[in-house]
């Protein structure tokens, strides 16, 4: 659905370009804010600590919405952002005593979706964030709480930890009283996912890291794969497995992490700046450099008719190239992503869901794109323009069919999960290129203005028609793939 070409007041999704904010689930232009009930306290026992945090996220737009309609406060609106118990034991501390090193354990009783694999967010797996269908936990039908367990030193540091969640799934039964007759129930059961990793400072310029993890997702549904009803047996499990690893160049910055990654305090002695403004000094030389890589191995139902009732494990990859470079007032940062469509797909796994692709009667495409922004910080002015663009190959999911004795081609676009656009018979993806300019004017040290303007070529875009020979068959054709966006932004940040 194109947005509606009439000026308004609210974010529309059409806004977000594919490289934006990569390093966070926000785009900037949401009306949110966060309540967080925090306490920590010396234990009873020497070199021990103890904290706490109850962590609230109010979604104020979703807000709005329900008290308009009437409505009561949805999961959209209110919700637990990391809440967490955590106890931490000192063994040392840095010479200038603003870093402690020790073990610490960290309790999630609500959810875990802050304690995920990966670093740069958009290609971090792992998670259980249900509103933008990045849980590793298919159906979940309600939080995954865990615990994590990590231990730092001066130069290195090291993790374990494990969640939960219970998955709705089918299972087959007997009916009570008979011998033969079966039925399906879906009941909700317990599964596990395992995470670990390590990382290390070899040297004042590198950092390094890697994650490993294990992930079951339920119980394959297939036909040919349920139990007999009665037996002692159960479906097959659909699970997840991999590693991510990560080298970072650095100087005068540190390395890159992902505000949605961390755990939330209020503490006066060490205050969290969350979404603070980029800071700029004219003497200044900074930059950082990351690679990073994922492997995931998943198990699937096997396509293939010969083989039936069997599994097939099915890699997804993925690599990300993310730096940027600061020089006075000036800021560039570059960033690079290459995923296959079965790490697109990997939360819920395959493009028919829990099936590995077809290789032999099907083909896929890998997404590619690449994107630069510069901007300029006008110090007397308070003013900041910046330009930002790239382009974009997105997966795609291709295969034959036969219309009347001609087999023609059918390539569905799959931009991310759940956001597929099926091209007309025959055609195969275009790249989609996206550009803005941006001007940013800092008010106060909580108030900035921002004003955009973008454009977007989407040569992808298709909707329905009827057929102007036939009147009654209908077509799949393009869109007009030129769109042309602008707006502005008033924020405050308390």
């Amino acid at each position: 659905m194109p947005a509606s070409p009439l000026p308004s007041i609210g974010d529309r999704p059409q806004y977000r370009l594919f490289f934006d904010n990569l390093n966070s689930r926000f785009a900037g232009r949401e009306n949110l804010t966060h309540l967080v009930l925090y306490k920590k306290l010396p234990a009873f026992i020497p070199n021990l600590e103890t904290e706490a945090a109850v962590v609230l996220r109010f979604d104020l737009t979703s807000l709005a919405a329900n008290q308009n309609s009437g409505g009561t406060l949805s999961a959209q609106s209110l919700y637990d952002s990391g809440s967490y118990l955590r106890l931490f034991y000192k063994t040392g501390e840095s010479a200038d005593g603003k870093r402690k090193f020790g073990a610490s354990l960290t309790f999630f009783p609500l959810d875990t979706d802050r304690f995920r694999l990966g670093y740069l967010y958009d290609v971090s797996w792992g998670g259980t964030n249900r509103s933008r269908n990045e849980s590793i936990f298919p159906g979940i039908s309600s939080g995954s709480p865990g615990l994590k367990f990590q231990y730092d030193a001066e130069s290195f540091y090291l993790f374990a930890g494990f969640k939960t969640a219970q998955i709705v799934q089918a299972q087959t039964i007997l009916k009570p009283g008979s011998t033969n007759d079966v039925e399906t129930v879906r009941v909700g059961e317990t599964n596990y996912g395992f995470l670990g990793g390590l990382g290390a400072d070899p040297a004042s310029l590198i950092h390094l890291d890697a994650g490993f993890g294990y992930f079951q997702q339920g119980r394959f549904e297939f036909p040919d794969m349920r139990p007999v009803a009665g037996s002692d047996t159960q479906a097959a499990r659909v699970f997840t497995y991999g590693g991510s690893a990560r080298v970072v160049l650095h100087y005068g910055m540190a390395a890159p992490q992902s505000i949605d990654f961390q755990l939330y305090r209020n503490d006066p002695s060490a205050p969290m700046m969350l979404f603070k403004p980029e800071v700029y000094k004219a003497d200044e030389f900074a930059f950082s450099l990351a690679f990073e890589g994922s492997q995931l191995m998943q198990n699937l139902h096997d396509p293939n008719p010969q083989k039936v009732g069997a599994t097939k494990v099915q890699p997804a990859r993925s690599a990300a190239l993310s730096g940027v470079i600061k020089a006075g007032y000036a800021r560039i940062g570059v960033a690079a992503i290459y995923r296959d469509l079965p790490f697109v797909l990997r939360n819920v796994p395959g493009f028919v869901p829990f099936e590995a692709l077809d290789t032999v009667r099907t083909k896929s495409q890998s997404e590619v794109f690449l994107a630069g922004t510069v901007d300029y910080y006008l110090e007397s002015l308070r003013l900041r323009p910046g330009i930002g663009g790239g382009v974009q190959f997105p997966s795609t999911f291709s295969a034959e069919s036969q219309v009347g004795n001609a087999p023609v081609l059918r390539t569905v676009v799959i931009r991310s999960q759940g956001n597929n656009a099926i091209l007309p018979e025959g055609e195969k993806r275009k790249p989609i290129v996206q550009a803005r300019f941006s001007l940013r004017w800092d008010i106060s040290e909580m108030f900035n203005a921002i004003g955009w303007l973008q454009v977007v070529q989407d040569p992808n875009a298709t909707l329905v028609t009827r057929d102007p020979t036939s009147g009654t068959a209908e077509l799949r054709t393009f869109q007009s793939s030129t769109l042309f966006g602008f707006g502005g932004t008033l924020a405050a940040r308390f």
